[in-house]
């Protein structure tokens, strides 16, 4: 919200790193192992989404900056009525969505959700399974 110049933003997102750090593992457990199949994709830059909430922000600055209200740089005005807080929700919603769309797009591209083959990260994005999940407690193993 501070920079000068709007920097470009591309969401990323790496697929079956489960192949490399599988959670059963043994040791030594840091250790990545051989052999995985790994794709990083990078998505559709997210500025154009970004961008008109970061100029509404500088609006708000610049509005309380004319009447005097704040003399502060931007960043370190505070929280002027609520607004920045609110403006700094919206950014990390619309970051959020945009990695999600990329990764439920790759997932189901890489027909990952199809065989039943989502890693603990991708649980996460609320997507039914071909297969049902194992119930905690169960003792099976979701991978």
């Amino acid at each position: 919200m501070d920079a000068e110049t709007m920097p470009e933003i591309i969401p990323i997102w790496i697929s079956r790193f489960d192949t490399l750090m599988p959670e059963t593992r043994g040791w030594p457990r840091p250790v990545p192992r051989k052999g995985g199949d790994v794709s990083i994709t990078i998505g559709k830059p997210l500025t154009s989404t970004i961008e008109p909430l970061v100029q509404e922000w500088k609006t708000i600055l610049r509005s309380k900056s004319s009447t005097g209200e704040t003399t502060e740089p931007i960043g370190r005005s505070g929280d002027i009525d609520g607004k920045e807080r609110d403006i700094r929700i919206r950014i990390c919603q619309a970051l959020q969505d945009g990695v999600h769309a990329l990764g439920v797009d790759v997932e189901r591209e890489e027909g990952r959700f199809d065989k039943g083959e989502w890693s603990n990260s991708t649980r996460r994005l609320d997507i039914k399974p071909a297969k049902e999940q194992p119930k905690e407690g169960s003792g099976e193993t979701p991978i």
